[in-house]
């Protein structure tokens, strides 16, 4: 009876996991290098923290944590799609990874439209103080990695075009979700410095 309904039921297919690709192992050790680079940063505005003191951030200086809060959300959710756009290319579907990478686009766009927004609209700059330099140079340098990552989701949705088979590009998708989830984490640690911790 046991064996009757084993051999009735429906064999499943394995989950298949692709391997990274040698552009793949190559955009990780990279980051790697982006690593050190942004904890050289981040090593920086705990140094300059320490030594000026309180108030942190000075007297004066006022940011919006309510409207970034909810653009690093967007952000964060970005790699969901990302995520998913690579999935989707495992899986031979370009045309569905092409609308995910479309949507990641657009979310990380108004990223940095909203970055555009706040250092339009912040009350200090750069030479205002050591928050001040820390916070552009900080954010700046992270807004500009976003807006690559956005450069290389324009490169892959013109690569796409027309294509019938997207597992040839999967290579690429994997690059870009290294890439691009990194970035995501490197804003959840400034988010904390910059706007949360006092």
């Amino acid at each position: 009876m046991v064996e009757a309904t084993l051999a009735g039921a429906p064999r499943r297919e394995p989950i298949r996991f692709s391997k990274p690709s040698l552009l793949g192992v190559g955009t990780m050790v990279w980051l790697g290098s982006e690593l050190m680079f942004f904890s050289g940063l981040f090593a920086a505005y705990f140094t300059i923290r320490a030594h000026v003191g309180s108030p942190w951030p000075p007297a004066g200086t006022h940011l919006d944590t309510v409207q970034s809060a909810i653009f690093t959300t967007i952000l964060l959710l970005s790699s969901v799609t990302m995520q998913k756009a690579l999935f989707e290319a495992e899986h031979d579907r370009p045309r569905a990874a092409m609308w995910w990478v479309a949507l990641t686009f657009v979310m990380g766009g108004s990223f940095i439209a909203n970055q555009a927004v706040e250092w339009a609209t912040l009350t200090f700059g750069p030479q205002t103080n050591a928050y001040g330099s820390l916070f552009y140079v900080m954010s700046g340098i992270h807004g500009l990695h976003v807006i690559v990552g956005l450069v290389a989701m324009l490169f892959l949705l013109l690569r796409l075009r027309g294509v019938k088979g997207g597992r040839r590009h999967l290579p690429g998708f994997q690059a870009l979700s290294y890439y691009w989830h990194f970035v995501d984490v490197v804003w959840v640690a400034l988010f904390a410095c910059l706007f949360l911790v006092h």
